[in-house]
């Protein structure tokens, strides 16, 4: 068995791409600006042997929308690499061409929080349905469903009389 990570060691690996903190028993989260997120993931397959993606995950804590990865490796410690986008305009470069998986986590995210991932091939709804409305983010803290209007699931058709 190869033992878990250390704080020591990762707080070392990690120098320069931002604040690394514990978070629980054999978990670590990793805080990065948007722009060094990319090569963070990167150093973090590389160095801390973290070949395995667990989920990636959004928050909205209303001042910014976090995104949080989540993996782990042999070693059984989980890393979490968090950054912040703006409420205002979320965008963010995909990752889905360096984390396969990532692509159905970014096309729910979209769903259900607006961040827009450029370069995704493909951003389709997949959690809500099609008619859901546009520009409506349901599990944004500021989202309100409008009185008297639809959020989708199957349209009655009546044939007129």
């Amino acid at each position: 068995m190869i033992d878990p990570l250390t704080l020591n060691f990762v707080t070392e690996t990690m120098k320069g791409f931002g604040t690394v903190e514990p978070a629980g028993k054999n978990r670590f989260r990793i805080t990065t600006t948007p722009d060094r997120l990319r090569d963070a993931i990167m150093h973090v397959q590389a160095m801390l042997g973290c070949d395995r993606l667990i989920t990636v995950s959004a928050v909205d804590n209303s001042r910014t929308l976090e995104l949080h990865y989540h993996f782990t490796g042999q070693h059984r410690t989980v890393i979490t690499i968090a950054t912040g986008l703006s409420r205002d305009k979320p965008v963010l470069a995909t990752l889905s061409d360096l984390l396969l998986p990532a692509g159905l986590y970014e096309r729910q995210i979209h769903d259900l929080f607006g961040i827009s991932f450029t370069g995704h091939p493909s951003l389709k709804k997949l959690v809500l349905n099609e008619d859901f409305p546009e520009n409506e983010y349901p599990l944004r803290k500021d989202w309100k469903p409008a009185p008297g209007r639809s959020y989708g699931g199957t349209k009655e058709r009546r044939e007129p009389l």
